[in-house]
């Protein structure tokens, strides 16, 4: 994780390419928003059942986001709002089982400073560095867990619209805790891949 931070503030600190440059989208703010896909890390193995370890995560699932973005030359700063709804998550090498009643709910709130680093056709790619903070919903519970987000971006221009595609990679605090699932052990922070599309315009 020390290195991949090392390289992506790297990625943020080097001068952009003329073609960067000249790519570049106006000045101003923008509105957007998308979907996405979350696919989250285990956080904890549990021994409940005698002799049968099993990892426990909440499940993958689909999210929404809406975000407001000034731009300014090569880099955006973006303020952002979303909400992923799901469950909590049993698997083995041999089965996956979903708890369909333990609802767990992820709203977050977070601020991204991305940056273009080249062009690809038309389009731009850009790596971004985003802090977050999730208060997630666990059976009537409330827990707040910062993070953060190392993202790769593809915008590509559609007219008066930005077709945005973007990957990426976070590490937060543990929304679920050992009263939830019983008998556990290898409690650790939640990693997550996050894969997404959406659309910018110009405000």
């Amino acid at each position: 994780m020390r290195l991949h931070s090392s390289l992506l503030l790297a990625l943020l600190a080097a001068p952009p390419p003329t073609s960067a440059q000249t790519h570049a989208v106006p000045d101003g703010w923008r509105l957007g928003g998308g979907v996405e896909a979350v696919r989250f890390g285990h956080v904890a193995v549990t021994d409940a059942a005698p002799g049968v370890a099993a990892e426990i995560r909440p499940s993958g699932r689909a999210g929404v986001h809406l975000a407001a973005t000034r731009s300014s030359g090569p880099w955006d700063l973006s303020v952002e709002a979303g909400w992923a709804a799901g469950h909590i998550e049993a698997s083995n090498d041999v089965v996956a089982i979903r708890d369909l009643t333990s609802d767990i709910t992820r709203y977050r709130l977070a601020v991204g400073l991305t940056r273009s680093v080249l062009t690809s056709g038309a389009g731009v790619v850009a790596v971004g560095l985003v802090p977050t903070l999730d208060l997630w919903a666990v059976e009537g519970e409330s827990r707040l867990r910062a993070g953060a987000e190392g993202r790769l971006v593809l915008r590509v221009p559609l007219g008066a619209v930005e077709l945005e595609n973007r990957v990426g990679l976070g590490l937060s605090g543990n929304p679920i805790e050992a009263a939830d699932v019983g008998e556990t052990a290898d409690l650790r922070s939640l990693r997550a891949v996050v894969v997404g599309v959406g659309l910018r315009f110009g405000a």
